[in-house]
């Protein structure tokens, strides 16, 4: 029998967390900066102002970065199955209200200090008020769809809400469903998600929103997460590929992304189909890094790689503000258009406030968290 003091720990997950939430930093500062002043030049610009055929390819790329999303959603869904499983597995059991307890003193408090001070925020960069009440009951990502607007400076809220619904439903899926049925349970979801997109795009006049943003639409992401998980509970998974097969596909990814934008859709089928060919890329760099013995101590376990990646939430929670914000007073009312100066802020504060608030605030209740667990993790 499984050691139920066993604890869950896959210490590249930090360094893939790190990493999602810094691709989309980069993504905003990028499109916030060339959505007011235009080009830089370090997308490869010629004298007469337009995109080299380098510099067309290096701009979609970034603005391609948001897939950073998707790889979260990808860790989330394996992550909390995993964990889910392993508890009814140890325990014969789920304890769903002590699952629902960690989950929000994870998410509540960075989630609502933001919404708190707010009012403050938008007052200050004169922003038009966004729904709070939506928001606080986890509906930005509905209000979006609804109003179609991006509103300061809970435009980049609607992931969490998408994730909570996910936390809501999941549980009761994973203990109310055997085991031997779950897999088809979750090719169910997945196929609901790919229908919900299709139908979608071909009913409705715009459906961008709708397909973007929708828990039915990202709901799929989230389940191959957990089809992975479901695997690896089964039998612990060495997942390797070799070398140049991995540099290839590294290669197809970037190539792939500098193309044309991740979330043009044309057709219903490329609005249900399209994605599907990065997630599938990488999906198999991400086992290929998580399981292959190759990687287990690529980077030491301590390094601060990995504490960024344990800071990644008030990264991805604190960036986008940042830029905002940073857009706002240094660009717009002080007129400092140097686009390194810009970067270079918004890198810095989109780092050091994180942490200050990881180590002041969300780690102590993070601690209190611990007295939930049922499967001990380590982070």
């Amino acid at each position: 029998m499984t050691n139920k003091k066993e604890r869950i720990y896959f210490e590249n997950l930090d360094v893939i967390r790190f990493l999602a939430a810094f691709m989309i930093i980069i993504y905003h500062s990028y499109s916030s900066w060339v959505g007011w002043y235009g080009k830089i030049r370090i997308t490869a610009v010629s004298p007469d102002g337009n995109f080299t055929t380098f510099g067309k390819f290096l701009d979609q790329l970034v603005r391609n970065l948001g897939i950073g999303v998707d790889i979260f959603f990808l860790l989330s869904g394996f992550l909390i199955t995993y964990i889910l499983l392993e508890e009814k597995k140890r325990t014969r059991k789920i304890r769903i209200d002590k699952f629902i307890i960690r989950r929000t003193l994870r998410i509540w408090p960075l989630y609502f200090l933001l919404i708190a001070i707010a009012p403050l925020l938008v007052d200050w960069v004169d922003s038009e008020p966004p729904s709070y009440l939506m928001n606080a009951l986890f509906l930005g990502n509905f209000n979006i769809i609804q109003t179609e607007k991006w509103l300061f400076p809970f435009s980049h809220f609607w992931t969490i809400c998408v994730e909570e619904h996910f936390y809501l439903i999941w549980p009761f899926i994973i203990f109310l469903i055997p085991k031997k049925h779950l897999l088809p349970t979750f090719v169910f979801f997945i196929l609901t998600s790919f229908g919900f997109r299709i139908y979608s795009a071909m009913t409705m006049v715009y459906p961008w929103f709708t397909i973007y943003l929708h828990t039915l639409s990202r709901l799929d992401v989230l389940v191959i997460g957990s089809i992975a998980a479901y695997f690896y509970s089964e039998k612990p998974i060495v997942f390797k590929i070799r070398p140049l097969f991995r540099i290839l596909l590294l290669l197809l990814l970037i190539f792939s992304l500098s193309l044309e934008p991740v979330v043009l859709w044309q057709t219903a089928f490329s609005a249900a189909f399209k994605k599907y060919f990065y997630i599938g890329i990488i999906s198999v760099l991400l086992l290929d890094y998580n399981f292959n013995p190759s990687f287990k101590h690529f980077l030491p376990n301590k390094s601060f790689i990995h504490y960024l990646g344990k800071v990644s939430y008030g990264i991805y929670m604190y960036g986008n503000i940042i830029v905002t914000i940073i857009m706002d007073k240094l660009i717009k009312e002080y007129e400092i258009r140097v686009g390194w100066i810009f970067f270079s802020i918004v890198i810095s504060l989109s780092l050091i406030i994180p942490i200050i608030s990881y180590e002041l605030f969300e780690k102590p209740i993070l601690k209190i968290s611990k007295k939930f667990q049922v499967v001990k993790t380590r982070r």
